[in-house]
């Protein structure tokens, strides 16, 4: 069953809920993530190059610090588990900041479902315990996961730019941190 009109729809029968069962005028007041993707098909705005130089064997963070990379995921159905995961933090960021070569990131993204907007991503770094920079960047109109990766995505591929040893990367996001590495 397709939820698109019949032309982009592949000789699928259509859902009951399917855009080529709505008349003209139905079409034509519709707003939503479905009509800007039936809009939207015609007009591929990407490209995608598979042989991408930031592709290649040895560029990846794991083929450069296979050994260096831990999660530490916090338990959030106890709050004595996630107070204990609070103060490991506090604890980590107080200790990253007698470091000149540590790096502290934390990141977030957003995306508002009620209006048809680009979800953001956000991200402020941390260094010898002051914010050195923070940025906020539109990540197009996508999932909040996907938000997510691409704020860490960015993050990473600054903190590495610098001359630091250690990243700590403070993140609501495991699944997306995960996807970055590939885990």
């Amino acid at each position: 069953m397709s939820l698109l009109n019949t032309r982009n729809s592949k000789g699928t029968c259509p859902h009951p809920q399917s855009l080529a069962l709505l008349n003209d005028t139905q079409c034509t007041h519709l707003k939503g993530p479905l009509q800007n993707t039936e809009a939207s098909l015609l007009n591929p705005t990407e490209c995608f190059n598979p042989l991408d130089a930031e592709a290649t064997p040895g560029c990846r963070l794991l083929d450069s610090f296979p050994d260096h990379v831990s999660f530490y995921p916090c338990n959030h159905s106890s709050l004595n588990d996630r107070d204990a995961h609070l103060k490991s933090l506090d604890y980590l960021c107080l200790k990253a900041s007698s470091s000149s070569s540590t790096l502290v990131v934390v990141t977030d993204a957003s995306a508002i479902s009620l209006r048809n907007m680009q979800a953001i991503s956000v991200a402020q770094f941390w260094r010898l315990g002051y914010q050195m920079s923070s940025f906020r960047a539109l990540a197009g109109r996508t999932t909040v996961p996907d938000a997510e990766l691409f704020a860490i995505r960015l993050d990473v591929s600054k903190a590495t730019s610098m001359d630091i040893e250690c990243i700590i990367l403070i993140t609501d996001s495991l699944g997306s941190a995960r996807r970055l590495v590939d885990l």
